[in-house]
């Protein structure tokens, strides 16, 4: 008796060849998507607040360093040159990004982890507007 091994589901959203082209372009553009959805998960994801010591790690990730851009500018630069989303939506999230990029990380009051969640919350929202979650994705073309 042979066992079958199950093929998972493709997700929905490789169902479209321009959402292909999408995710193509990020690789090759060097855009961090798999690690921003999981460092967005860190912040977000299971309800706790980040460790205290992952926080000034995650702080780097997504603010990016002199020498290395952060998730959060090559997001901004993915949309901006993508001209993904609604032009009104996406010059706003831009906007409310590089707001949270331009701000020191404990300002006025703001903590460490309120600034880290305000930077995931921008990323969360560029991932949204370049690889949206479309159920009713129809197969690619052959």
């Amino acid at each position: 008796m042979r066992l079958v091994t199950p093929v998972p589901a493709v997700p929905s959203w490789t169902q479209r060849r321009e959402d292909l082209k999408r995710i193509v372009v990020m690789l090759r553009a060097g855009l961090p998507v798999d690690q921003a959805f999981d460092d967005v998960a860190a912040v977000f994801g299971d309800g706790r607040d980040p460790a205290e010591d992952d926080i000034p790690v995650l702080l780097e990730r997504f603010r990016g360093t002199r020498e290395v851009p952060g998730h959060l500018a090559a997001l901004v630069d993915a949309v901006a040159e993508n001209q993904s989303g609604e032009p009104e939506v996406r010059a706003r999230l831009i906007a409310r990004a590089n707001d949270a990029l331009g701000t020191p990380a404990c300002s006025d009051g703001m903590t460490r982890l309120g600034h880290l969640r305000r930077l995931a919350l921008a990323a969360q929202d560029l991932l949204e507007l370049l690889l949206p979650d479309d159920e009713e994705a129809a197969p690619c073309p052959a």
